[in-house]
């Protein structure tokens, strides 16, 4: 299933929140038990600074606490110094492991910026 029909069926996940992020910041878990097919994650983040550089990934794992792993295909651009990213990847949802993270490395030295990433799943039963 690919997501077309974005209208009841759609749910909004907040992965990062709207923050503005100066160290290597992990969402929390979202279970994406009552979702199927295809979930596209959208990464806004404005310029962190002369040096700011932001890798962004989704993790998975099996249990809520346990162990999570990259994501194939989860990965975003990692930004470059001073330079706003507005990415959109695909991943679907029943070829993951249940709990999903967003972790956000900075890395190049001081400064911050603000950085957002959600989902938009369709639910399996509407």
């Amino acid at each position: 299933m690919t997501i077309q029909n974005l209208g009841s069926k759609t749910t909004i996940l907040g992965f990062i929140p709207n923050d503005v992020v100066a160290a290597t910041k992990l969402g929390s878990a979202i279970d994406l038990t009552n979702y199927e097919g295809d979930m596209v994650v959208l990464l806004d983040a404005e310029a962190g600074g002369a040096s700011i550089t932001y890798a962004v990934k989704l993790t998975a794992s099996d249990t809520s606490g346990g162990t999570y792993t990259d994501v194939t295909g989860g990965a975003f651009t990692t930004t470059t110094a001073n330079t706003l990213l507005l990415e959109k990847i695909f991943v679907n949802v029943t070829d993951i492991k249940r709990f999903v993270k967003v972790s956000v490395t900075v890395a190049g030295g001081t400064g911050a910026g603000a950085v957002s990433v959600i989902g938009l799943a369709s639910n399996k039963y509407s």
